[in-house]
């Protein structure tokens, strides 16, 4: 595959390594009033600083990576975050860069491009290493053939264009992490520091009551207490307008009856029939499936869209019966009609052959000129042919190996690598005539073959797992609900839409004609995907429309389904109350009741290490050779203000009930040590390898920084 066509078919690969996995996107209803098109502040998503996203670049940013990632399903909600958080990286590091002076030009850019993953995989020499000059030639052929009007050239173009900005913004970054970098190195006091805080010891003793000594289900949190927590930390438990939703999902499947219209309809086309020819003025027959003399034009005809006429041959038959008919059936038998799965079918068995089911090859793509998938060669079409039919004949005659002339000739950039030489490749019967010669031929076989990329000479290397093989004709109608069966459906969930006096009785009667009930609870308005039918952007800006009320249903047509949606919980903007927050909270205030309650139990018992101990029926526990740096105690585990206590106290002195991870203690001191003089050189290269790990944080701290505005929530509900 040559790199343009390559680079083409992973235009979402090249976008996505930017701006992370994005996907679809689907802006809300039409905009209603010209106040806002018009209306800054009522199109405004989101600001940092100065800069500004508006609706329109918010759409447009997601429709670019929904269409190009359309094989990722994603769910609105999603996509919209990802959007909204990139574009919030984008702008700090823009604004960054511009403080810090950081500028790239033409030659780093050049520089960041040869570094991007994508360009090291396709523009590479024999030796493995970029090559810039194979990429420079790729740009002027893409520049010429844009100039000459070529429509593929111009979408190569706009990679060569996004290479360009990728390559741009590596720079950038790198340049701006070196200059963070560059304020976080370690100083010798640094070093002298944590050589003290690795090396300097303390032993003593201590007195520990584990949290666990107190049964969790003894310890009373009421919700006033909760909420008065949670009314201390507001920012840490804020809470969005939220919806929770009830879907109700109504199969919407064939009847029956309609399944038996369909059997009627497909068996009438095994028979043969007279009709009028108005040109002729006389009756012609008509043939069946049985006796037409033209069994892929036949099929075309009357099969149903999403089926076709393939001309593959088939090992493995899913369908038993089919299975179990081909291996006896005669060449022109028809098998049917035959129920599989959500149709009827008739199949005509038209040969048998032993193949292989996998195969490989080499190949020497000679191309010509105005091939659009190879815009820089430079041969007439005629000239190309007769290239390769040269080549060919070399091969064929020994006098060079196709792996000798792939390299030398080869116009297809991988040839560097592999010497034309390809991948095990299974049979599928759609893949072109390449695919027809290396497994209708005897391994060795050699020929010219040509494709949209040019004219191939291709040498069969190897073929495996030979075994019999089916090609067959088949009529495909597949059962669908009729308009009939469709209303009645319609009308079933008309008549639950208006069960809704209460969510208790909707839910009943769903349960009543066993239609599956999905929960959607908590929903926020960038919340779309739904478990059994996927993203649904639309179910979830009807429950934020104004006016919206407890109990509200509205049907919603899916994909295989009646969903009839009911609003069965609402909440505003806000902090969590007490039954939201409790599942966070309430261990918080746990812990806290049962520190109170320990060191209550400590800081009444007087005496030594050993009558504190038994007045509390505690345990005396040894800490030898503490440091800082490792603040553990044997039978306690970490407990680093306890230890950090000890090293501010003298010796024989006993503390107060010190609050920890574990539990709650109480310390004495036995003797300390300070680290003898020694290199600091480790202990400075350890905090430097601290300060690398900061650099992950930049963009958090930015963040926390800078004065940004968010407004999705309202812009979800507006448009």
């Amino acid at each position: 595959m040559t790199a343009l066509q390559t680079l083409r078919h992973h235009q979402g690969l090249l976008v996505g390594l930017i701006l992370f996995a994005l996907f679809a996107f689907v802006l809300g209803e039409v905009i209603s009033s010209r106040d806002r098109i018009f209306s800054s502040d009522r199109t405004l998503v989101a600001s940092v600083g100065d800069d500004e996203l508006h609706v329109e670049e918010y759409r447009s940013r997601i429709n670019q990576f929904m269409e190009a990632n359309k094989q990722y399903n994603v769910s609105y909600g999603v996509a919209a975050q990802q959007v909204y958080e990139q574009w919030v990286i984008e702008k700090l590091l823009e604004q960054q860069y511009e403080a810090a002076g950081i500028s790239v030009g033409a030659k780093g850019t050049m520089n960041g491009i040869l570094e991007l993953p994508d360009v090291k995989q396709y523009f590479t020499n024999a030796l493995g290493q970029v090559d810039e000059n194979a990429l420079q030639q790729w740009v002027s052929s893409v520049r010429q053939a844009r100039e000459a009007g070529n429509a593929e050239a111009q979408e190569a173009w706009a990679l060569w264009q996004d290479m360009k900005q990728r390559g741009r913004a590596l720079q950038e970054s790198a340049q701006y992490a070196d200059m963070v970098q560059a304020g976080l190195t370690a100083t010798t006091l640094d070093g002298k520091i944590e050589y003290a805080y690795q090396n300097d010891q303390v032993d003593g003793q201590v007195v520990y009551l584990p949290y666990s000594s107190i049964d969790d289900k003894t310890v009373e949190v009421t919700d006033a207490e909760i909420t008065s927590y949670v009314n201390k930390h507001a920012d840490e438990y804020k809470r969005s307008e939220s919806r929770d939703i009830q879907l109700a999902l109504i199969p919407v499947e064939p009847s029956e009856k309609d399944a038996q219209a369909v059997l009627e309809k497909i068996t009438e086309l095994l028979k043969d029939k007279q009709e009028y020819n108005e040109k002729t003025k006389s009756a012609e027959t008509v043939y069946g499936f049985q006796n037409t003399e033209n069994d892929s034009v036949f099929v075309s005809t009357y099969t149903d869209a999403g089926s076709r006429y393939s001309g593959a041959y088939v090992r493995n038959i899913e369908n038993e019966d089919v299975k179990e008919w081909v291996e006896g059936a005669k060449i022109g038998e028809v098998f049917g009609p035959y129920r599989d799965k959500d149709s009827y079918k008739l199949s005509k068995l038209q040969e048998v052959r032993t193949m292989p089911d996998s195969a490989r090859f080499s190949h020497v793509l000679i191309s010509y000129e105005g091939n659009q998938i190879v815009p820089d060669a430079v041969l007439s079409k005629e000239a190309a042919k007769a290239t390769a039919d040269s080549i060919a004949a070399v091969i064929k005659s020994r006098r060079a190996t196709l792996e000798d002339m792939a390299l030398k000739y080869s116009m297809d950039p991988s040839a560097a690598e592999n010497k034309g030489l390809q991948q095990w490749v299974k049979y599928s019967g759609e893949n072109g005539p390449i695919e027809d010669f290396i497994f209708f031929s005897p391994k060795g076989s050699i020929g010219v073959i040509e494709t949209p990329a040019g004219y191939h000479v291709v040498k069969v290397e190897d073929q495996k797992d030979f075994g019999k093989s089916y090609k067959m004709a088949t009529v495909t109608h597949f059962i669908n609900p009729s308009k009939e069966t469709s209303a009645v459906i319609l009308g079933a969930a008309q008549n639950l839409s208006k069960v809704n006096t209460s969510v208790e009785e909707f839910m009943a009667e769903a349960a009543k004609y066993g239609y599956a009930i999905v929960p959607a609870m908590d929903y926020g308005i960038l919340q779309t995907s739904y478990n059994t039918i996927g993203d649904n952007a639309s179910i979830t800006r009807w429950a934020f429309e104004d006016g919206r009320k407890v109990n509200d249903t509205k049907i919603f047509d899916e994909d295989g389904y009646q969903v009839v949606a009911m609003v069965s919980g609402m909440r505003s903007e806000g902090v969590k109350d007490a039954e939201q927050a409790r599942a966070e909270v309430e261990p918080i205030l746990v812990k806290e009741k049962k520190a109170a309650m320990l060191s209550e139990r400590l800081a009444k018992a007087k005496g030594s290490m050993e009558e504190i101990a038994k007045a509390v029926s505690g345990e005396v526990y040894e800490a030898t050779s503490m440091t800082m740096a490792t603040p553990i105690i044997a039978g306690v585990g970490r407990a680093p203000k306890t230890v950090g206590v000890m090293f501010g106290m003298k010796e024989g002195q006993v503390s107060a009930p010190v609050v920890d991870e574990t539990g709650v203690l109480v310390a004495t001191v036995v003797a300390r040590r300070a680290a003898e003089e020694g290199s600091t050189t480790a202990a400075q290269a350890s905090v430097n390898e601290i300060y690398k790990a900061y650099i992950q944080t930049v963009m958090t701290a930015l963040e926390s920084k800078a004065d940004i505005e968010d407004n999705r929530e309202k812009i979800e509900k507006m448009f």
